[in-house]
């Protein structure tokens, strides 16, 4: 029986295949410690002089854990405008509207906020801080308004149809002038913050990418998806056979655990494109060419570097969401633009 239980995952693990892997028994910090609806000390809150609404908001999320109702409460909060013009303040208050927002998986709404909290930055640390095409007043008038999240978020899912490449390229040609362009890297581990391969019978993690272009018109196209293997028998995409044709899903409702994002300019974003036109029925290798290393070269075209996303597992090794999510949630990434003073936006669903 002790043998049966320690090997069995292995033999499964076999079969079944995976995105990527590899384990890690250190412990790990509470993220919530670092990810708090305002993160910051309820002494410092009260020297600061901040609305009692705030507070009353942050220990709300405390005991809840409620995305969309934390969401809600900051948009009521963003109607007393005697807060906005401070510039801590006003950082502190869109860089969680951010994160609410890509939890919520309304990613070109969390880069907006996380642009605007970068106004607010820069004016507070930053001499050189100049207005952005971004800092309009349209979408923070219309959200100030909104009394319900049920219109705007997707239902909860991990539901992936296959989308073809070009119908993903052909989404972007709109017709219409961009103003700016964002892409967020996204990570599902197998075992939120664990550097585990894989969990039960075939959860393997994945990764993925969402792609965003903000128009002259304050329209937007996003689209998320990533790379998978299009398996042909049981055996495919597996340690026992590693290769398989490929397919690309839609992953606008997948679930993630980590999430790392940055504004981005026109030639990158077309590097991408191109970059997924090369991917389009390339060949599937779970050690070699696996939805990590997609979304690692992705991360490359765009400046973002992630260390130590590679392990093993039976009968192979490479880079893998275990490895590569827990490196996200660790910090264990850095931006390698010369010159680029303006941090990531990262965010995380780890509990």
């Amino acid at each position: 029986m002790a043998l049966h239980k320690k090997f069995f995952p292995g033999i499964i693990f076999i079969f079944t295949g995976l995105h990527g892997h590899a384990a890690d028994n250190r412990p790990l910090p509470d993220p919530r410690l670092a990810d708090s609806l305002l993160p910051v000390s309820a002494g410092h809150i009260q020297k600061e002089d901040v609305a009692p609404d705030l507070l009353e908001a942050e220990a709300d999320y405390e005991r809840t854990r409620d995305d969309r109702k934390g969401l809600r409460r900051l948009l009521k909060v963003m109607k007393i405008r005697r807060l906005i013009p401070d510039n801590r303040r006003g950082y502190k208050l869109f860089t969680n509207l951010a994160r609410f927002s890509a939890r919520l998986k309304l990613y070109p709404l969390a880069m907006k906020f996380y642009n605007k909290a970068g106004e607010y930055r820069k004016k507070t640390l930053l001499s050189w801080w100049e207005e952005t095409p971004l800092a309009d007043s349209t979408t923070y008038s219309y959200l100030q308004n909104i009394d319900s999240l049920s219109s705007l978020a997707p239902g909860p899912g991990t539901n992936s149809p296959p989308v073809q490449v070009q119908d993903l390229r052909g989404s972007f040609n709109d017709g219409k002038p961009a103003v700016s362009y964002a892409l967020i890297l996204h990570d599902k581990q197998p075992i939120p913050g664990k550097r585990r391969s894989f969990t039960h019978i075939n959860n393997v993690g994945h990764m993925f990418i969402t792609l965003i272009k903000y128009n002259s018109d304050n329209t937007f196209i996003a689209r998320s998806f990533g790379f998978y293997p299009h398996k042909k028998n049981i055996f495919s995409a597996t340690p026992l056979h590693v290769r398989s044709p490929s397919v690309f899903k839609d992953d606008a409702l997948h679930d993630w655990d980590e999430s790392i994002g940055k504004f981005i300019s026109a030639s990158r974003f077309e590097k991408i494109l191109d970059l997924l036109a090369k991917y389009d029925h390339a060949t599937y290798n779970l050690n070699r060419n696996n939805c990590t290393d997609f979304g690692l070269n992705v991360a490359s075209l765009v400046g973002i570097s992630i260390a130590d996303t590679r392990g093993t597992w039976p009968l192979g090794k490479g880079n893998n969401p275990g490895n590569a999510g827990q490196s996200m949630l660790e910090g264990k990434f850095r931006t390698m633009d010369d010159g680029d003073r303006d941090p990531l936006f990262i965010c995380n669903n780890v509990r």
